[in-house]
């Protein structure tokens, strides 16, 4: 086994401008196939003689030629170098079955978000794992900046020149109640609703929040029943008892018939929360994310 500890310590890419070199047997033209400066390749080697004590390159006439040191790890390097090009491009294959780590909010886990998860399992082979992003400590920008995501949705925009972020759907809210509810008609005055007893999602997510303040405008004197930061145990008590409270449309559409709930039309229009994606940019390197993407836009 590797030991990364020491390998951490060496900066790699001498061994790849070492090996451009070696192909070359020329400084400049190394630069040009790298697209760096000869002055950047010229300090590369000098770093790198020093590391391995030898000059590795000597000056023959009006070219270079190798060391017996510079030819040795030259051998060792073109079969490991060819093995690992082998496998950066065997990640990029579609064949290759990978994990993708998404982050969302659970109330977004339903159709909202299915039609790029089937996207990718389906089409580009991927193994999926999915996150509460409510339930993370990351932010969505700490989650992208330090790879623990390909992906995230939230609530929030994030303004970041290495993140694309982009408005990915709007989320509708409808009130709800059982059925065979004992007071609650297909419509309702907002002062009949100040009767009901309501559920409450609790959550520090500002997006959440804001729309938590908005309903509370209308409804100032509501009173809350049930708060529980598990969203499916809010819809449970809803379709159980005589709560009322507010979901994303989608969800309603999904659970409606197996949970025993309907809508109620309310006086007032009821806000809606815009959802963002975001992704690395670095990611678009990827052929295969690339085409992902363009999937989901053409969508």
């Amino acid at each position: 086994m590797a030991n990364l500890y020491d390998l951490k310590k060496f900066d790699l890419n001498l061994l790849v401008i070492f090996e451009c070199i070696y192909q070359h047997l020329s400084i400049s033209k190394a630069a040009e196939t790298l697209f760096i400066t000869p002055s950047a390749v010229s300090q590369s080697l000098q770093r790198l003689r020093t590391q391995l004590d030898d000059p590795l390159f000597i000056r023959a006439g009006k070219g270079i030629t190798p060391t017996t040191v510079g030819t040795n790890l030259h051998v060792h390097l073109e079969q490991n170098l060819n093995q690992l090009e082998q496998t950066i491009n065997l990640m990029h294959s579609s064949g290759l079955t990978k994990k993708f780590h998404i982050y969302s909010p659970p109330m977004m886990t339903t159709s909202a978000i299915l039609h790029p998860i089937k996207l990718l399992m389906e089409e580009h082979n991927y193994e999926i794992e999915l996150h509460d992003m409510l339930l993370t400590a990351d932010t969505a920008e700490d989650l992208l900046a330090y790879r623990k995501a390909d992906l995230v949705f939230s609530y929030n925009s994030l303004s970041n020149r290495s993140v694309v972020c982009i408005p990915f759907k709007v989320i509708n809210f409808v009130l709800i109640c059982r059925e065979g509810h004992p007071r609650m008609g297909n419509s309702v005055t907002n002062e009949a609703l100040l009767n009901e007893k309501f559920t409450l999602f609790m959550t520090e997510e500002p997006g959440v929040k804001a729309f938590q303040r908005e309903v509370a405008t209308q409804l100032s004197d509501r009173t809350i029943a049930f708060r529980s930061d598990s969203f499916m145990s809010l819809i449970a008590m809803i379709s159980t008892s005589d709560l009322v409270g507010y979901v994303p449309e989608n969800v309603y559409d999904t659970y409606r018939e197996c949970l025993n709930v309907r809508k109620i039309e309310t006086e007032f229009a009821l806000p809606k929360i815009e959802m963002f994606m975001m992704y690395n940019r670095a990611a678009l390197n990827s052929a295969l994310f690339s085409r992902f993407i363009e999937q989901l836009s053409l969508k």
